[in-house]
C-alpha cells in the first residue's frame, strides 16, 4: 500500500485513456507502454510527481479519431508510478498503483499528450469503527466455502488482514472479482463508500447463488471421474 500521497490537484495531471481498462484506488495494473506521446508522458512523470491518471475512453469515436483527442468519460484514477523499467526503443514497463478517485475538471491545451486539471471525488470516507458490521459481513461471504471455489474470491480470503482499511479491501475486491469494465467504471464514479460496499456484497451473494444452482444442475459423476448425461 502506499502511504498517504499528497496531490497538488491545482496543476494539471497526465491522462492515460484506454477503450477497456478501469483501475480503482489501492488496485495495480500492469502498463506496457510504447506509443511515443505516452513515452513521453511517462518520462515526465518520473521526473517529477510519478502520477499519471488513468481514464476512459467514451462511446467508440476514439475507434475513428484515436491520434486525435477522443471524447473521455469523467471520472479517472489518479495513479502512482511504484515500479517501472526501461525497455527497447524507450519504452516502458509499469506498474501503476491507484490513489484517488477523481473527475475530468476541465483539460489543458498541451502536447504531445493530454492532461487535465482535476477534482477528487471522495473526500469523506468512514472511519473503521462505522462500518465495522459491513466489515464482518464482507469477510463472512469471502470466507464462503462455496465462494471460495473461485480462485480470486479464495486469493482475496488468503491474504486478507485486519490491517487492509475496509475500503481498500473493497477496491480491491472489486478489481478480483469482477471483470465487466462497466461495473468497475460505475464503482470508479460511485463517490459513496458505503453504496460500493453494500454493491459488492451484493455480487458476491448473486455469485454464491449461480454456484450454487450450477452445482445442483451438474451431472453426476461414476466412479472414475466420468459424467453421466
Amino acid at each position: 500500500m502506499i502511504e498517504k500521497l499528497r496531490i497538488d490537484f491545482g496543476q494539471p495531471i497526465p491522462l492515460f485513456p484506454l477503450p477497456n481498462c478501469v483501475l480503482l484506488p489501492h488496485a495495480t495494473v500492469p502498463l506496457h507502454i510504447f506509443e511515443d506521446r505516452y513515452c513521453r508522458m511517462t518520462k515526465d512523470a518520473l521526473d517529477s510527481h510519478g502520477l499519471i491518471a488513468m481514464a476512459l475512453f467514451e462511446g467508440s469515436d476514439w475507434k475513428n479519431n484515436y491520434h486525435g483527442r477522443p471524447t473521455l468519460r469523467r471520472h479517472v484514477c489518479v495513479g502512482y508510478i511504484i515500479r517501472h523499467e526501461r525497455v527497447c526503443h524507450n519504452q516502458y514497463n509499469l506498474l501503476l498503483q491507484g490513489v484517488c478517485r477523481a473527475r475530468i475538471r476541465e483539460e489543458v491545451e498541451f502536447e504531445p499528450y493530454r492532461k487535465a486539471l482535476l477534482e477528487p471525488t471522495e473526500l469523506n470516507p468512514p472511519m473503521e469503527i462505522d462500518v465495522s458490521q459491513e466489515r464482518r459481513r464482507l469477510e463472512r461471504l469471502l470466507a464462503d466455502p462455496v465462494l471460495r471455489q473461485l480462485a480470486s474470491v479464495s486469493a482475496i480470503h488468503n491474504w486478507l488482514s485486519a490491517e487492509i482499511p475496509t475500503m481498500a479491501l473493497v477496491d480491491l475486491a472489486i478489481m478480483m472479482v469482477c471483470s465487466n469494465v462497466e461495473q468497475r467504471y460505475a464503482m470508479l464514479a460511485e463517490p459513496d463508500s458505503r453504496e460500493r460496499l453494500a454493491w459488492l456484497a451484493k455480487m458476491l451473494q448473486q455469485t454464491r447463488h449461480t454456484l450454487t444452482v450450477a452445482e445442483r444442475f451438474r451431472p453426476p459423476e461414476v466412479a472414475d471421474g466420468v459424467h453421466l448425461n
